[in-house]
C-alpha cells in the first residue's frame, strides 16, 4: 500500500518548466529526479552564473528553484533578485540547509523557502502551490 501510494505520487502529471540551481550534485540529482518523476520539465544549473545564462534565453521557465548558499556569484539570493528583475512574475523557491537563513526566503523578493533536508512530497507540494498561485506562469 505504501509503495502504491508513493508510485502514484511520483507519476502525477505535473505541468511546468522548472530551473533547478544547486551546486551539490547529489542534492540536485535528487530534486531533478523527484520533479521529473512528477511530470515537470527540468533544466539544471550548477551555480548562479549558469542559471543566469539560462534565464537570459527565451526559455519557458515557470519556476526557479535555487539553493541559497552556493560558491561564486551570484549566490541564491543574488540570483533570485536578478531573476525577479528579468522576469517579475517568475515564482521563486529557495532552499537551504543552514539554520538561521529561513528569514531570507521571505526577504528575497517574496520567495518561498523549503528547508533541507526535504522529502519528495514536500518538494512536490511546494512546487504545486507556487505554480497554482495567481500570477504564476504555471
Amino acid at each position: 500500500m505504501v509503495t502504491a501510494t508513493y508510485i502514484n505520487l511520483m507519476t502525477r502529471a505535473g505541468s511546468g518548466f522548472i530551473l533547478v540551481v544547486e551546486d551539490d550534485a547529489d542534492v540536485r540529482e535528487f530534486a531533478v529526479r523527484v520533479l521529473r518523476g512528477s511530470g515537470y520539465r527540468v533544466l539544471e544549473a550548477v551555480n548562479g552564473g549558469v542559471a543566469l545564462v539560462l534565464l537570459e534565453q527565451d526559455l519557458p521557465i515557470d519556476l526557479l528553484f535555487t539553493d541559497i548558499v552556493m560558491p561564486g556569484e551570484p549566490d541564491g539570493i543574488g540570483l533570485a533578485q536578478r531573476a525577479r528583475a528579468m522576469r517579475p512574475e517568475l515564482p521563486i523557491l529557495l532552499t537551504t540547509g543552514f539554520a538561521g537563513l529561513e528569514r531570507l526566503g521571505d526577504a528575497a523578493l517574496g520567495g518561498k523557502l523549503l528547508a533541507k533536508p526535504y522529502r519528495p512530497r514536500q518538494l512536490e507540494q511546494t512546487v504545486e502551490s507556487l505554480l497554482a498561485a495567481p500570477g504564476s506562469h504555471g
